[in-house]
């Protein structure tokens, strides 16, 4: 019994380590602007039991790596407030594309055609912002996940599906940000180097200011570190150095009104 229990430890601490892989996420345009997906609409038909079959085989597997379970990036456009899957290709030398009726009408599923374009009328979620990059990275990209925890952490929801259809946007677009516009976000961090190990951190909020809009980011000056204490001053400025008087992706992050 015990040899079986160490087993099973095992198989759960390599599957925790390889399933964490970040996953190369599909794309979403909606008009002028192109969003990155970490949750994947495709496979929203797999989960609720639609179908099972993979759009490509790599040889033995469904996938080439492990940073691409599902085998596959799929491009998605909102027309008209509807959603449409434009194209998948297979993560080859060539980017072979998936013939998406046929694949679906193999797995037993009907689409809905629109101007000769899949509407993804199958598809129903909230997603809010992609947050691995905590408060010391901002990405180019803006990427944006299912809402898996149903914002219980209050977080802004920035798009919702219902049945195909967006319904709500809330992403702000990047010319809307102004050079002199306030952006702030929270910072944690601990005042010692062992201060991780007991739980006990610090929160402050910092502010800075937009100097400049390039039309896919903006360049930020912190203005505010959100505390006067001597002692904390320099840990935060290292925390954020990234991020001080460099282009940051204003999505990220809070626009102080």
């Amino acid at each position: 019994m015990k040899r079986i229990l160490i087993i099973l430890g095992v198989i759960i601490f390599a599957l925790s380590t390889v399933l964490a892989t970040e996953q190369i996420p599909d794309k979403l345009i909606i008009g002028n602007d192109t969003i990155f997906l970490k949750s994947f609409p495709l496979e929203e038909l797999k989960v609720n039991g639609e179908f099972i079959k993979s759009p490509f085989s790599y040889g033995k597997y469904w996938f080439p790596h492990t940073a691409c379970w599902r085998g596959y990036i799929a491009t998605w456009e909102v027309i008209d407030d509807l959603l449409f899957l434009k194209e998948v290709r297979k993560l080859d030398s060539v980017g072979t594309q998936l013939d998406i009726v046929e694949y679906l009408e193999n797995n037993g599923y009907n689409p809905k055609i629109i101007n000769g374009f899949v509407q993804a009328d199958w598809y129903s979620d909230a997603l809010i912002a992609y947050d691995l990059f905590y408060d010391t990275y901002s990405p180019e990209k803006f990427y944006i996940v299912k809402d898996y925890i149903r914002n219980r952490n209050k977080k802004k929801i920035e798009l919702v599906f219902e049945n195909g259809r967006l319904i709500l946007n809330n992403i702000t677009p990047i010319e809307d940000y102004k050079i002199g516009d306030t952006l702030c976000f929270d910072v944690s961090y601990y005042r010692t180097n062992i201060g991780w190990f007991f739980g006990k951190s610090k929160n402050t909020q910092i502010e800075g200011i937009i100097r400049a809009n390039d039309g896919e980011m903006v360049w930020f000056e912190v203005v505010s570190l959100g505390t006067d204490k001597k002692d904390d001053i320099p840990i935060i400025k290292e925390k954020i150095k990234k991020l001080d008087n460099s282009w940051i992706n204003p999505r990220y992050y809070r626009r102080k009104e």
